[in-house]
């Protein structure tokens, strides 16, 4: 195992490696003769379960130059003093698994995971897979902040790491799973429900959790539905209150509207009553003109003779009033003769007056009558 001074002693009790006893043979992944320390191992058929972590090496990374892990397939345990490296391995772990750097809590930039004065560092995660191993390589560039992957030697993005990882059912993310030394304050504060959620990420398949997200949907639209329910069953008994209270005003309303079509139905009767009516007066009045006109008829019969009688008595008042009126003219014509020979004769007078003697007088002119 590689030491912070960059030299390769002897492997001490302090070391990278695990401690454990020497697993059996048929155990251990088998490693390949003259292979370097980056090197990745052959597909084993040993006790490993699938995604188990077979080998883990760095290069340039936090305390180590170059150091190489070969994890067993049981407990894995690594025991030394503060500032050997054991953390360092955990944070190999989780940033070779495409976990961020906040999930250890340290610092939230990789390049500060590279060793102190180098430009690069690397991390090599070796998954086993019955179909064959998976090598997973994330190369770190300190100058550019940025990651470069790998996947069995060949290049490919962090997403394609990311889901060959969650196929695996690694969840780094996931406290209990995954609890690095500076996340266990956060790990103590988990309630219950974060708890199981986190159990059933890491133990459980992968439908556990999405069945129990799934679960607490239904859960909560069946609350929502009970609610809606209660919702509309108090509605609904408003309304039955409020139908019962209106019940009588429905009941007075209809009442209302038959009485005014009756209203409407008698006023659209009515001009034909007024009519029958005025026709009945009429004919009774006709007939009062009818009886009328036969008395004045029989009236007039008698009166005939008494009409002619009339007539001739208004025909001889006619001729004494032409009669009259002739004399009347006849008269008035007479007076002014008269008038005028009296005229003549008072001139005359008047001229022989001196030659009279004073005892003679004047002879009465009377006008004699008609």
């Amino acid at each position: 195992m590689a030491t912070p001074g960059g030299k390769t002693p002897t492997p001490s009790p302090l070391a990278s490696k695990r401690v454990l006893p020497a697993d059996p043979p048929s155990e251990v992944p088998h490693k390949r003769k003259n292979a370097g320390p980056l090197q990745s191992r052959l597909p084993s058929s040993g006790p490993f379960v699938e995604g188990s972590i077979v080998r883990i090496a760095m290069e340039n990374f936090l305390t180590y130059d170059i150091c190489e892990v070969s994890p067993g397939p049981h407990l894995n345990m690594i025991i030394g003093a503060n500032g050997t490296g054991k953390s360092s391995i955990v944070c190999a772990i989780c940033l070779g698994l495409a976990g961020k750097p906040a999930f250890m809590g340290r610092a939230d930039k990789v390049g500060f995971f590279v060793k102190r004065g180098c430009s690069k560092g690397k991390v090599e995660i070796e998954l086993f897979r019955t179909s064959g191993n998976l090598l997973i390589t994330r190369e770190i560039d300190v100058a550019k902040n940025q990651s470069f992957w790998f996947i069995n030697n060949k290049s490919t993005t962090q997403k394609v790491v990311e889901e060959q990882v969650a196929a695996l059912n690694i969840q780094v993310g996931n406290l209990c799973q995954f609890l690095p030394q500076d996340k266990v304050g956060e790990f103590a504060k988990l309630s219950k429900i974060e708890l199981l959620e986190a159990t059933e990420k890491s133990i459980g398949p992968p439908e556990m959790h999405r069945y129990h997200c799934e679960l607490k949907n239904f859960r909560e639209k069946e609350k929502q539905l009970e609610t809606s329910c209660k919702e509309k069953t108090e509605y609904l008994e408003k309304m039955i209150q409020r139908n019962e209270r209106y019940k009588q005003d429905v009941e007075r309303f209809y009442e209302r509207k038959r009485h005014l079509d009756l209203i409407e139905m008698l006023e659209a009767k009515r001009p034909w009553v007024e009519y029958e009516n005025v026709r009945q007066e009429y004919e009774e009045v006709k007939l009062a003109r009818d009886r009328a006109k036969d008395e004045v008829e029989k009236l007039k019969e008698g009166q005939i003779p008494i009409t002619l009688r009339i007539k001739e008595i208004e025909k001889q008042r006619c001729d004494l009033e032409a009669q009259i009126k002739q004399k009347a003219t006849d008269i008035k014509e007479t007076s002014q003769r008269c008038k005028q020979k009296q005229d003549v004769i008072e001139r005359k007078d008047k001229h022989k007056a001196p030659q009279l003697p004073l005892s003679v007088a004047h002879p009465e002119v009377t006008e004699s009558p008609l």
